[in-house]
């Protein structure tokens, strides 16, 4: 479970944000491919472009600036000659208080149109309306990666914290899609092997190192002020990219 505090002026309570990792082996079976691993993500072999399909609630569209950030994050990592795209459209309200994650795979499954073939390798990310079952009042899930290639934003949630047109949003959501395609290329020890041990073993699947992103409290070198800046966000450590190397990525 990944855990992110936001200190705040405009916020008189202090609130934690959490970005819940579940990341499963089992891969949904409406994927054409369905032995896709961390390293078809990192490698060139078998497919040599990822198409990313992004659906979203109206009203609840990602910002432009953090889909490109994800873009770059990935292509600094991943080796795909014919490139790494994204398409967007809309996807029908949940009308739903909270969901949980077979509620999230029947949507997926209902409204994913890409498929793994050929040379194109495909992921899956929507943004919903609605907060994640594990969500209370304080504390809020944010994001989840699950499955081989799927992840979930929780942008009801991030709009507890962050107006829509907030310029700290981006800095939220990059950091969301970051920390969770990390889990989908296997980080930390996630189906991605380490070159040197640096598990947060008491932490599953993060880093121990506490300035990675990949830390399970990453929000300690996140400092998003009163939420009108952007914000630095944090990057792989050395280990974490050590071992996307060795998995066949740069």
């Amino acid at each position: 479970m990944k855990l992110f505090r936001l200190k705040s002026l405009a916020i008189v309570t202090l609130l934690a944000i959490v970005i819940s990792c579940e990341k499963e082996a089992e891969v949904p079976a409406y994927v054409v491919n369905n032995s896709v691993h961390p390293g078809d993500f990192l490698k060139e072999n078998t497919y040599n472009t990822l198409n990313i399909e992004v659906g979203y609630v109206e009203g609840y569209q990602p910002t432009p600036q953090a889909l490109s950030n994800i873009v770059t994050f990935l292509n600094d990592r991943l080796n795909k000659s014919a490139g790494i795209k994204i398409t967007q459209r809309t996807i029908p309200a949940t009308g739903r208080v909270t969901i949980d994650i077979d509620a999230i795979r029947e949507i997926e499954r209902a409204q994913r149109k890409s498929v793994t073939s050929g040379k194109a390798l495909t992921a899956w990310i929507m943004f919903l309306d609605v907060e994640y079952t594990e969500s209370t009042s304080t504390s809020k899930v944010l994001g989840i990666s699950y499955g081989a290639s799927s992840m979930a934003v929780f942008e009801k949630s991030v709009y507890t914290y962050v107006q829509p047109d907030m310029p700290a949003r981006v800095s939220i959501e990059t950091m969301i899609l970051n920390h969770e395609f990390g889990h989908i290329l296997g980080l930390v020890n996630n189906g991605t092997p380490m070159v040197s041990p640096h598990q947060d073993n008491a932490h599953g699947s993060h880093c121990s190192d506490t300035e990675c992103l990949m830390y399970w409290r990453a929000e300690e070198n996140v400092d998003l002020g009163d939420l009108i800046g952007t914000a630095k966000i944090p990057v792989l450590d050395a280990n974490c990219i050590a071992d996307l190397k060795a998995g066949g990525g740069k």
